[in-house]
């Protein structure tokens, strides 16, 4: 009797970080939002489901770009996204990807650099409003209503009407007047 071969999955091997940040099950529905996205942006970054430090580091987000340049999906906060939703996810997060090859520096410098950055207000954060500039963009391409977007100020959402990125204007040295002091 001839002997049973098994046809063995040939996949590529996933890099340390992907293995301890991602294991969760990607739903149907993220599993075409990346299909859709992955047919838009030809080069997106590589898409990974959520594991235990995942979840540990952005437990409520829908995903996070990496500065390792690996997109990170939750499927808990996912669940009854639209494959368009989880689409429009990816653009957003892909706008992080980008920015982080721009920067010109690697994942360990892209890391420490978003360590030390100066805290400011998230909806204040000129990454994040061209980042949601992106995605809103690709809801306009296709028709969609702009959907609400956290304020992580309040925990309240709202739509945003339009999105203005700031002017890279030289700042002007602020006038200081001295009180005038007693002797």
């Amino acid at each position: 009797m001839p002997e049973k071969t098994t046809k063995e999955s040939v996949q590529p091997s996933r890099g340390f970080l992907s293995r301890i940040f991602g294991s969760d099950p990607m739903t149907p529905e993220m599993q075409q939002g990346i299909d859709m996205a992955r047919k838009e942006m030809p080069d997106m970054a590589p898409v990974e489901p959520y594991g235990f430090f995942s979840r540990l580091l952005q437990p409520k987000a829908l995903g996070y770009a990496s500065p390792g340049n690996t997109i990170y999906m939750n499927s808990q906060a996912n669940q009854g996204q639209s494959a368009q939703d989880v689409a429009d996810t990816l653009t957003h997060e892909q706008e992080h990807i980008k920015q982080n090859r721009a920067s010109g520096y690697g994942p360990t410098m892209n890391f420490l650099s978003q360590m030390f950055k100066r805290p400011m207000q998230y909806s204040q954060r000129p990454d994040e409003m061209a980042a949601f500039q992106a995605e809103k963009n690709r809801r306009s391409r296709m028709g969609r209503q702009q959907t609400a977007v956290p304020s992580f100020e309040t925990g309240e959402f709202r739509v945003p009407q339009d999105i203005n990125l700031p002017l890279d204007r030289p700042k002007a040295k602020p006038s200081v007047i001295m009180p005038k002091t007693m002797y």
